[in-house]
């Protein structure tokens, strides 16, 4: 048994829309679905969490295809325009004899390589991986924009993406408002079939040492940090733990103090476990338990948000 063995990160889904839910999920599946050791023990239990996926994707298309207008149609290919247009200007920037914007646009192909929007494809994913693309860009590749005289750019494509947004949500609430409630259970059994395959993953890591699993716990735990940070800026937890070394009160179920690569955690309660413990709950890459309590070792006050999956 190695009791150090990292483990796959905790999400605090309640922070992120549907989309961003979904989106997520489906990456996570991927990872999951890639390592053969793993699918070998929890096939089971995967296959029943891509089925809530499905479900989830036939519920939310019943929406889209409500909300699918002749105006609407008409921003789609106006946002796909203007993305195609920057991603293009910037590919053939790469070739520029003048170095600064050669170099610029090499830079900024990676945030265009990693959210690798595809114009025409499924609404959900195009208006989401959009939004991030252009937060990324203006927050985090601002010099770059500026020498090649592209911010203006990619604030007109971040301003038609919202523009869809709107226009979708508006035609959603029109035409589809029904679908609401049914969506939202499904998001539900989807957060909860992923955290039945995420328990069982780090059990086994547990048991059998990170050792073969470990490019898939560093992929995924890579897709944890980033939806955190998608988390931190919608004003959320900044901190909550991401999933490395385990060996706190359940630790792979606290919410807060991680300490990645197996540092002696920081005295910093978690926020309750599976089964309640409202402060406590194991910290996320320690070697000591600090304040003790919560998850699913009966300890700790009576959590009111079990794992933070209770959505808006």
């Amino acid at each position: 048994m190695d009791i150090n063995a990292r483990q796959i990160g905790y999400l605090e889904f309640n922070y992120l829309d549907q989309s961003e839910v979904y989106q997520y999920n489906v990456d996570q599946l991927s990872r999951v679905k890639a390592c053969a050791p793993l699918m070998a023990k929890l096939g089971n239990e995967v296959a029943a969490w891509e089925q809530t996926q499905q479900a989830f994707d036939a519920a939310y298309r019943k929406v889209t295809t409500a909300a699918q207008t002749k105006s609407l149609k008409t921003i789609d290919d106006e946002r796909g325009s203007l993305y195609s247009g920057l991603a293009g200007t910037i590919n053939n920037a790469t070739k520029s004899p003048i170095a600064a914007h050669a170099q610029a646009a090499t830079e900024l192909q990676e945030p265009i390589k990693r959210y690798d929007v595809k114009v025409g494809g499924e609404y959900q994913q195009q208006t989401m991986r959009t939004e991030q693309l252009c937060q990324d860009l203006l927050a985090n590749f601002a010099s770059q924009l500026t020498t090649l005289g592209l911010t203006e750019w990619v604030q007109a494509l971040q301003a038609k993406n919202l523009e869809f947004q709107e226009a979708m949500r508006a035609r959603t609430d029109d035409q589809a408002g029904y679908v609401k409630s049914e969506l939202s259970l499904l998001k539900q059994q989807m957060i909860a079939a992923f955290n039945i395959v995420r328990k069982l993953a780090n059990v086994i890591f547990i048991y059998e040492g990170d050792g073969v699993y470990a490019t898939t716990i560093d992929q995924m735990n890579a897709e944890v940090r980033h939806y955190k940070l998608i988390i931190s800026h919608k004003g959320g937890p900044s901190s909550a733990g991401s999933g490395s070394n385990s060996n706190g009160a359940n630790g792979s179920n606290g919410q807060n103090g991680s300490n990645e690569g197996g540092e002696t955690p920081t005295p910093d309660p978690g926020t309750g476990g599976d089964d309640g413990g409202q402060q406590g709950g194991g910290q996320q890459g320690g070697e000591t338990p600090v304040n003790p309590g919560g998850g699913e070792t009966p300890g700790g006050g009576g959590g009111s948000n079990p794992e933070g999956d209770d959505e808006n």
